[in-house]
């Protein structure tokens, strides 16, 4: 990811798309993606080679500011049957990630300087409640992970360049892989396999991680959303 600093210091640097990724996975639903824009001729618009439909939505609240957290409303048509769906089905979405990426649309899919790796630093918030609920829209109050009850700071170890899950190892003498049983486990069990260096490799002996984002990208593809536990998004310690 490199931040369009130089666009952003332009007289015209172009319009920000903001494209939004809902993780209902971990609710039992699905992910889906969607955007507040389209283009021109009404297709989706496409980043990294994902789409993100157009939907009826409005939002406010986004703006941080250090007084207090930011507690974000979403409001959505309920002409859109499969929200409308996942928030009966779910009881709410309570507990489902947002993810909100912003670029440029000069960096879009199919424009002269389409770049997927040129975005601002994602949005992460949880949906926290629906506010409203009825024919005509839904409204959905998000928060941040830090705004949760009890929450103590820091959780974890927050590494920018390092990833926590516990990667699968290969068993020689059961010729197999062998997974971590815990809630630290990394979730990808497929048969493609890559060295420490993020190298393609025939051999599952050789299979492992080097703990880096672009291990997960070779692993699930670009434009993917990616299980990565470091967090790319803190800023690096200057001396």
């Amino acid at each position: 990811m490199t931040t369009p600093r130089a666009a952003m210091q332009e007289l015209s640097p172009g319009g920000i798309v903001s494209l939004y990724t809902l993780d209902a996975t971990g609710i039992g639903g699905s992910i889906y993606r969607f955007s507040d824009t389209n283009e021109q001729d009404g297709s989706p618009v496409a980043f990294g080679g994902v789409e993100y439909p157009p939907l009826a939505f409005a939002t406010e609240g986004f703006s941080w500011s250090s007084e207090e957290l930011p507690r974000p409303k979403l409001t959505i048509s309920s002409v859109n049957s499969t929200l409308y769906s996942l928030a009966v089905s779910t009881r709410g979405i309570q507990g489902a990630v947002l993810y909100r990426t912003r670029t440029y649309d000069r960096y879009i899919d199919g424009h002269a300087s389409a770049n997927p790796n040129m975005y601002f630093p994602s949005d992460v918030f949880l949906v926290d409640r629906i506010l409203s609920m009825n024919k005509n829209e839904i409204v959905i109050e998000l928060v941040t992970p830090m705004d949760l009850p009890d929450c103590k700071l820091p959780g974890q170890v927050a590494l920018r360049d390092v990833c926590f899950w516990v990667y699968r190892h290969y068993d020689a003498d059961l010729e197999a892989f062998v997974y971590d049983q815990t809630e630290n486990a990394c979730p990808y069990a497929e048969e493609a396999c890559f060295t420490n260096l993020g190298m393609s490799t025939e051999n599952p002996a050789l299979d492992c991680c080097g703990r880096r984002l672009s291990d997960c990208i070779c692993r699930y593809g670009a434009g993917k959303a990616l299980p990565y536990g470091g967090f790319p998004g803190l800023a690096r310690q200057r001396t």
